[in-house]
């Protein structure tokens, strides 16, 4: 039976993609900080789910990554979904400080341990979910179009680095569009996605285990063409 960690799936994509394993037969190890919603995620097969509590922040998220996987009994597939992001135009340094601790440290310093880990094991597969808003500057949210585009660079840097040392570790990088979530909530974005639709893509192309997968698909062809908008256009656009 195999085995995934899913960090971040107390809400949005990371739920949706715990309850998508979960019915796919899984072991399923979750964490987030609302405890609650954990246990309610674990309510639906309590004797395939596993959850520890955590706050991918601070530095105890590696011992209770570690600790989660050990309670599966092993992992085989982990994904990264902790994300925070704010439209941020007054650029409120707590908010700027808060999404680099989630989108940057967290997501580095998990990833790391997972790297490790299946280095250890001798294969596995990373799964990043970053944002189409890592393709080009978003003004409006600095510190969260900044984040994305570390998450793109990072997982294409591993995944180089795992060929290089002849490592069976693959890599997955997910660019999810304009996701019905908490986090767009009240903001009326061109061509969203619902969430139930949205996790459903995004948990066929983990299991296809693509590469770089942009969710719906055509997001794709768009932030193609967001790289051919000259920056003086740009900037006008993104306001």
């Amino acid at each position: 039976m195999k085995r995934v960690i899913i960090i971040g799936a107390s809400s949005g994509i990371g739920r949706e993609l715990a309850i998508h394993y979960i019915n796919a037969g899984y072991i399923v190890g979750i964490a987030a900080r609302r405890e609650n919603l954990l246990d309610e995620l674990k309510a639906i097969n309590p004797s395939n789910v596993f959850y520890k509590k955590m706050d991918t922040s601070k530095p105890s998220a590696k011992e209770e990554l570690l600790e989660l996987i050990e309670m599966c009994g092993g992992m085989d597939r982990f994904i990264y979904c902790s994300g925070v992001g704010y439209i941020n135009k007054e650029i409120d340094i707590e908010q700027e400080i808060q999404t680099v601790e989630v989108n940057v440290y967290g997501f580095t310093h998990l990833i790391d341990v997972a790297y490790h880990y299946f280095r250890e094991k001798g294969n596995g597969h990373i799964v990043g979910i970053s944002s189409v808003a890592g393709v080009r500057t978003i003004s409006i949210s600095p510190s969260y179009s900044a984040s994305k585009k570390y998450n793109n660079m990072y997982l294409k840097a591993i995944s180089q680095l795992a060929k290089q040392n002849k490592l069976n570790i693959k890599t997955t990088t997910i660019l999810p569009g304009f996701i019905r979530t908490t986090m767009i909530k009240n903001r009326n974005y061109p061509l969203t996605t619902s969430l139930e639709k949205g996790g459903k893509l995004i948990f066929k192309a983990i299991e296809k285990e693509k590469k770089v997968a942009f969710c719906p698909s055509y997001w794709g062809f768009i932030s193609g063409l967001m790289l051919l908008i000259p920056s003086c256009l740009w900037s006008k656009i993104i306001k």
